[in-house]
């Protein structure tokens, strides 16, 4: 049957727009929720972590060597006071003896990233404001389990070279089979918020992950898988969207009620 070209522009024009609409779809990512939950700072790791923290698996090797991209694993949770961070890596080789470079890089080490202002996305640079990176190692540079940490600036301006307690003096780590385990609580007075500044804010999160070996040479990194632009390690626009999940309260009685649900009432 004969089809005006009217019909057939019409009909390529309904087939773009429904390519746009489901690429826009796949692009956007929905907010990854980090739940309420405390964790316990001794560093062990703990039987129930994945199932009351957010898990964000690296499986995109960005240097290629001894790592590989089932390696690296970590975890996200929060309560009225802190963020708890963890890191689950295999290594049959831990290295921790740099700890003067600007971020552990020729140690093993598990990168945190984090945005608290939701603006992550329009940069491709670290502002000194709102973005933060946490470098922590599982060892110290004497190979006992007390895990370095520091704040790195890569090339922007930075928050005054924060090291050590300065970020926060509740960090563990300890080995687990095949491997070693970090975890943190990082206080949310040093990015100058409380909870209530949180509860509805649009937070950025990213992971990179680095092996070291015997060598004293970074030999492998990987890191969450996102599309991005400017550096990798750097880069605000590879950040991922995530989102305070409804935290919960001890009433008299003891019986927990989810905040969330009591705002409703």
């Amino acid at each position: 049957m004969y089809r005006s070209s009217a019909y057939y522009c019409r009909t390529l024009s309904l087939t773009v727009f429904v390519i746009c609409t489901v690429t826009t779809f796949f692009a956007d990512a929905a907010p990854t929720i980090i739940p309420y939950g405390k964790m316990t700072i001794d560093g062990k790791l703990e039987a129930d972590l994945a199932a009351k923290a957010a898990r964000f698996d690296l499986s995109l090797v960005c240097i290629a060597g001894t790592i590989k991209d089932d390696y690296f694993s970590t975890y996200m949770s929060y309560d009225e006071d802190y963020f708890y961070f963890a890191c689950t890596a295999k290594d049959n080789s831990i290295s921790c003896k740099d700890a003067v470079s600007r971020d552990f890089k020729d140690s093993d080490y598990i990168r945190f990233y984090i945005n608290v202002e939701g603006d992550y996305k329009k940069r491709q640079q670290l502002d000194g404001k709102g973005d933060w990176a946490f470098i922590f190692t599982p060892q110290n540079s004497k190979g006992k389990w007390e895990p370095m940490v520091k704040e790195c600036k890569y090339n922007g301006p930075g928050h005054g070279d924060l090291e050590g307690d300065k970020i926060t003096n509740k960090r563990k780590s300890g080995p687990i089979d095949g491997g070693w385990y970090v975890e943190t609580a990082i206080p949310l007075a040093l990015f100058e918020k409380k909870l209530k500044d949180l509860e509805q804010a649009n937070l950025g999160v990213y992971f990179i992950g680095g092996d070291t070996d015997k060598g004293g040479v970074r030999s492998g990194e990987v890191r969450v898988p996102a599309d991005g632009a400017g550096g990798y390690w750097e880069s605000p626009s590879y950040w991922q969207p995530a989102k305070l999940g409804p935290f919960a309260v001890d009433p008299v009685d003891k019986i927990a009620t989810i905040w969330g649900e009591i705002k409703q009432l």
